[in-house]
């Protein structure tokens, strides 16, 4: 791009030149703001139409830009390249946004032996992030147990380390087990190379659904990379807790949200993992509810802000109704289910009589809709003052039970009457 500005612009400062001209600093200037600018699609092909036959950056890399056609150029040069100091080339850390990233049960997206990207034998290359050949005489014990599940792991299994050990007839066991940990490095970009694109769309379930990611930059875990939530989608291949990716990363927010010292961040995971949507998980029921499937996913914001809390509190249908649809079709009385559909904010939504994260059945002596337990739930701050079991009895037919109660109730019943006459 900067060659094409510069070929653009020479014939302006010619002699001859019949055009108007241009000051070099005005020349100058531009190519400053060309390096400091933000990585696009179009820019570069200015100048790269075809860049299938861009020459490697290096004869030990064997490298087709071809190769990676689907890519986006900002996906692997995350800086525009063209420095005055010279072209600044991918570090191999952007390389394993892809390869050695293992995509669900679908297995790893792209090869990360050595030879697969290396001419160098393996026994030749050195690391780019501090290994060398006298690694096993240089006290590596420390730096192993702070980069072994970062850096390391990018490239080596712990099969590499064991066969080391075991030649050295050293025996060792890792001081945390072998794990990759998600903090590093940020396989983002390398996702968002096919889920920022908005045809990415599958068939599913009969129905064709998209798999772009979106919302995420605007979600309270913006800061959180995508492994994090996806434990399947790593560099080791150590088993996920279920084979369904969506399942898994709706069970993820525990791994953070349990260790959490704020209480109203944690204490949630202990109550779900008492609610009958955790039983139903443990005994391989995944139609059941995780974290994920009510809070969502790439979106969830935060509840500490009122715009948070209204947006929570109108989502019943998204949270609730599409696995309890014949309840919240159900939730049409006059003074509670109606009202919250028409938006009223001081309507209940499902969880505010239910409960929330220890959802529990109604037969359940510690379910908040137990019969022994209505009085208080009809009771609690804004709600019913000072209700009682009995008023929570005979209130309870109409919540959910509005056509029977309207045919068991003569009064109601002439009340329907009298509306549907006048069209109310």
């Amino acid at each position: 791009m900067l060659a094409g500005i510069v070929f653009s612009a020479t014939p302006a400062l010619a002699e001859e030149s019949s055009g108007p001209r241009i000051p070099v600093a005005d020349i100058l200037n531009q190519l400053d703001q060309l390096q400091n600018m933000q990585v696009e699609e179009d820019v570069c092909a200015k100048c790269h139409a075809n860049y299938d036959p861009a020459p490697s950056f290096a004869i030990d890399i064997k490298f087709s830009h071809g190769y990676h056609v689907k890519m986006q150029c900002s996906d692997c040069h995350t800086k525009f390249p063209h420095q005055k100091s010279g072209t600044q080339r991918p570090t191999m850390k952007v390389c394993m946004n892809c390869h050695g990233l293992h995509h669900g049960p679908q297995g790893v997206i792209a090869k990360s032996d050595c030879g697969a990207c290396h001419n160098t034998p393996k026994a030749q290359l050195s690391c780019p992030y501090g290994g060398t050949a006298d690694w096993a005489g240089r006290g590596h014990a420390g730096q192993a147990r702070s980069d072994v599940t970062k850096d390391c792991m990018m490239c080596h299994q712990q099969s590499d380390c064991t066969t080391c050990h075991e030649r050295a007839k050293v025996s060792w066991t890792p001081a945390s087990g072998w794990s990759y940990d998600p903090g590093e490095p940020d396989a983002r970009s390398g996702c968002y190379a096919c889920h920022g694109d908005s045809t990415l769309i599958a068939p599913v379930g009969g129905t064709d659904q998209s798999f772009q990611v979106t919302g995420v930059d605007e979600s309270v875990h913006y800061q959180i990379t995508c492994q994090q939530c996806h434990p399947d989608f790593r560099y080791d291949s150590i088993p996920a807790a279920t084979k369904l990716w969506n399942v898994n990363a709706g069970l993820q927010c525990a791994t953070c949200h349990q260790s959490l010292k704020d209480r109203k961040l944690s204490q949630p995971v202990a109550d779900y993992e008492g609610s009958t949507h955790a039983q139903k998980i443990r005994s391989g029921d995944y139609n059941a509810a995780t974290c994920g499937s009510c809070h969502g996913g790439h979106f969830i914001y935060s509840l500490d802000t009122a715009d948070g809390k209204a947006r929570m509190h109108a989502d019943a249908y998204r949270v609730c109704a599409r696995c309890h649809l014949d309840k919240y079709n159900s939730f049409d009385d006059y003074y509670h289910g109606q009202p919250y559909k028409d938006g009223a904010p001081d309507a209940p939504a499902c969880w505010q009589c239910h409960g929330s994260h220890l959802s529990l059945a109604h037969q359940d002596p510690k379910s908040t809709v137990n019969p022994a337990n209505l009085g208080n739930t009809c009771g609690q701050p804004g709600c019913h003052k000072g209700s009682s079991e009995e008023f929570a009895s005979q209130a309870k037919q109409l919540i959910h039970r509005k056509p029977e109660a309207q045919e068991e109730n003569w009064a109601i019943r002439q009340i329907a009457t009298i509306k549907g006459a006048l069209g109310l």
